[in-house]
């Protein structure tokens, strides 16, 4: 049972560790931000936001009769929970599939890979070949970088 749990545990450390990111091999970092940018843009164009408000659905919680003491009772007020405002963009997933086309278009395949270790460095800002040593360096100013360490 202890192997399960630490099993268990484990994926998911390394689920928590992987990242998404477009990817084709010897593109350089700047164009596939640039290429992203451009499916961005056209998917915004085509399938702007579609905004509507739904609601939390509500509960209602009767009055209960509370009894302090021996033929001391009460009844405590009823209430309503839920019924919050929330926001849907209905376009959302046809925007992210039309960008993933707009990608797929130009070369590049969406893959989830394991970040770096931390400390790890690139003088390379070329896309590396897949390899099973293969991970992502998240750059502060953003685009992960794909490298083999």
């Amino acid at each position: 049972m202890k192997n399960i749990l630490f099993l268990a545990s484990s994926l998911l450390a390394l689920a928590a560790c992987q990242s998404d990111t477009y990817y084709a091999e010897g593109v350089s970092i700047g164009q596939r931000d640039s290429d992203l940018a451009r499916c961005n843009s056209e998917a915004h164009r085509d399938h702007p936001p579609n905004l509507i408000t739904r609601y939390t659905p509500r509960v209602f919680h009767p009055g209960t009769q509370v009894c302090t003491a021996p033929g001391v009772c009460h009844m405590t007020a009823p209430y309503w929970t839920g019924g919050n405002p929330y926001t849907v963009d209905l376009n959302r997933q046809v925007r992210s599939s039309t960008v993933t086309g707009c990608m797929a278009d130009r070369g590049y395949t969406l893959i989830s890979l394991p970040s770096c270790r931390q400390g790890t460095a690139s003088a390379s800002t070329t896309m590396a070949p897949l390899g099973s040593d293969t991970c992502l360096i998240d750059r502060e100013n953003g685009g992960a970088l794909v490298v083999n360490p």
